[in-house]
């Protein structure tokens, strides 16, 4: 049976090669009639006698594909191209199917006739690469930022403060905070400028804690460097390397301190956030006056072009500055449905948008500025008949709980006094809250 299916198979062969010769079929029309594929025809055709290899036929000459797209199409491609070198497939596109309203070719064929015609993608235009700024003298502009957060042991998360001359890469001041409240950047400023004067310019990025986004009025950061006469500069949004230098030296304090300062906590559970700030300032010291830097003449320490330099810029604070009223725990009120608050005995006026909020009330010599998250929102202006020392309230009326409320805290006193109407004087330079019934002193409280 399967000798009888061989000899016809050969047959069949022979028969197809006697056709395809005679040209009275097609290999297609043979596939179909012998049940096969157009490829094994033409391998029986060349498995001839003699080993005769024969070539397919050429296809008929009046058998031409017809074109898919004009070629005006084509013609239009290469010159847009040549208009100009760096439009992409994409916008070739478009403008094909604005000037031809019909059947346009699709992107990869566009970049295929591109590619086959020479007309590559233009060259990228040149990258312009970190442009490398400094300033020439010391002092003329400083860097101030916040580092994100840093998890040491049982301190928790951490965050740095620190500022930086732009010109000697020397860190003017710089300390860790358990959050990023505004505040915190005040008192590092309030370090510089007592230690090493003021500086011409600050820069810092648009963070809350130095500008607002809201208004014009600015924040306590920038009201602070206007009352110490120091320009404030702010980097364009989502871009680091304006404060490149100190962005680096975050990265060298995690890989310099932290990693000791880590053990160092783990191996004593008693160590609090003081201590780690004492810790970190001797490493800071090293940093300043004994560590070369590689961006230095000499690779010197920071501190020897800081103090050394020949035109350093000198501006020692001139102005008195109660600091008090900047870094310290400011008198905190709540915003009532009618956008308003009240300050010793007196009524005043929040924007709209804050009722229910809490907000910082700052009393300054000639204005009471009201923050809301470091934002100032107004400013009122003080008159000197209109806040009187004698109208402020000295007494507190305990609750039914025990406790009264005194510039934004809750003391307590007690529950057996609920009721009771007792009086509060401020001792030790507001530092103590002294608190009497009777003329009897009751309690003390640290403000």
């Amino acid at each position: 049976m399967q000798a009888r299916k061989k000899r016809l198979r050969v047959q069949d062969q022979g028969d197809a090669r006697a056709i395809f010769h005679n040209r009275a079929a097609t290999p297609r029309d043979l596939a179909l009639k012998y049940g096969t594929s157009v490829r094994t025809i033409y391998r029986w055709v060349n498995a001839g006698e003699g080993g005769q290899v024969i070539d397919p036929p050429e296809s008929h000459p009046n058998r031409s594909r017809p074109r898919k797209y004009a070629p005006e199409v084509f013609a239009r491609i290469v010159a847009l191209k040549e208009e100009a070198p760096r439009r992409t497939a994409v916008g070739i596109l478009v403008i094909l199917r604005q000037e031809f309203p019909g059947k346009v070719p699709s992107v990869s064929t566009v970049r295929k006739f591109l590619a086959v015609s020479g007309l590559r993608p233009g060259d990228p235009a040149p990258r312009k690469g970190y442009v490398k700024f400094e300033r020439k003298k010391p002092n003329d502009l400083w860097q101030l930022d916040i580092d994100g957060v840093q998890t040491v042991g049982h301190l928790g998360k951490l965050y740095l403060v620190a500022i930086l001359d732009d010109c000697s890469r020397f860190i003017v001041a710089a300390r860790y905070f358990p959050d990023q409240a505004g505040v915190h950047v005040l008192k590092v400023l309030r370090d510089a400028v007592i230690e090493h004067g003021c500086p011409n310019q600050v820069v810092t990025d648009n963070g809350r804690q130095f500008r607002n986004a809201i208004g014009e009025l600015g924040t306590r950061y920038t009201r602070l460097l206007e009352v110490l006469g120091v320009q404030p500069v702010f980097a364009r949004p989502s871009h680091p390397q304006t404060k490149g230098k100190l962005e680096r030296w975050f990265g060298t304090v995690r890989s310099g301190f932290l990693l000791d300062a880590r053990l160092a906590v783990e191996r004593d559970p008693t160590v609090n956030l003081g201590a780690f700030n004492a810790l970190f300032g001797e490493w800071l010291r090293r940093y300043n006056l004994e560590t070369p830097h590689r961006s230095l003449p000499g690779h010197c320490p920071p501190a020897q072009v800081y103090f050394h330099a020949a035109d350093r810029v000198h501006r020692p604070l001139q102005v008195i500055v109660d600091w008090n009223q900047w870094v310290n725990t400011h008198l905190q009120r709540k915003v009532t449905k009618y956008n308003l608050i009240s300050f010793k005995g007196e009524s005043l006026a929040v924007p709209p948008g804050y009722a229910g909020c809490k907000v910082d009330v700052v009393e300054l010599e000639a204005t009471v500025e009201i923050y809301h998250r470091d934002n100032l929102l107004v400013s009122h202006p003080v008159d000197p008949a209109r806040f009187l020392p004698g109208r402020e309230t000295k007494s507190r009326k305990v609750a039914h709980n025990g406790i009264i409320q005194y510039k934004g805290k809750y003391l307590t006193v007690g529950y057996k006094l609920a009721g009771q109407v007792v009086e509060v004087w401020e001792a030790s330079a507001g530092t103590e809250l002294l608190v009497y019934l009777g003329g009897v002193l009751l309690k003390k409280f640290a403000l």
